[in-house]
């Protein structure tokens, strides 16, 4: 059975994977047709999985299960990680780096390199109050208020000085 994103209950457990650049309309229909494809074919020790994908921000591959009715084995987990990689290779994308940070710039995603972190914050480019997205999220509900966290609540506040 086909779910939607959005049909799954909250306590649904999810797997972000961010790309390193933005996504074209025309690659976010075809990255949604194949989770669509995926989400309906994924199974765990034979089981069927309720399983749902969304695309967000134009960066964001989000795959999410209700582990209630059936959780994710380490095969079922392996299986989506070659689906993500089928996707990086039919869009020379990736996304399982993850040397990446994505923080919002008014409505726009940025990435940076985590190892120019401080250097942004030190010069402002990132502020304390500036929105990034925290990937290690792993539940559904909880996208809508952990996932977008200001820097000076997140890990990147170790490089906020006194003056930020």
């Amino acid at each position: 059975m086909t779910y939607t994103f959005d049909e799954l209950p909250d306590y649904s457990r999810i797997w972000i994977y961010q790309s390193d650049r933005k996504l074209t309309n025309k690659e976010i229909d075809l990255v949604r047709g194949m989770a669509d494809n995926f989400v309906v074919e994924w199974v765990a020790h034979g089981k069927d999985l309720h399983a749902g994908a969304e695309i967000m921000y134009n960066h964001f591959l989000i795959l999410s299960v209700n582990e209630k009715v059936n959780g994710a084995s380490g095969c079922s987990i392996d299986a989506s990680i070659r689906f993500i990689k089928e996707i990086e290779n039919a869009l020379e994308i990736k996304f399982l780096d993850r040397s990446k940070v994505a923080y919002l710039e008014g409505d726009e995603v940025k990435l940076i390199e985590l190892v120019k972190v401080k250097e942004k914050i030190d010069n402002k480019t990132i502020k304390p109050d500036t929105l990034i997205f925290n990937n290690l999220v792993q539940l559904k509900g909880a996208l809508k208020d952990q996932w977008l966290v200001p820097v000076k609540e997140s890990w990147m506040k170790k490089y906020l000085t006194i003056n930020a």
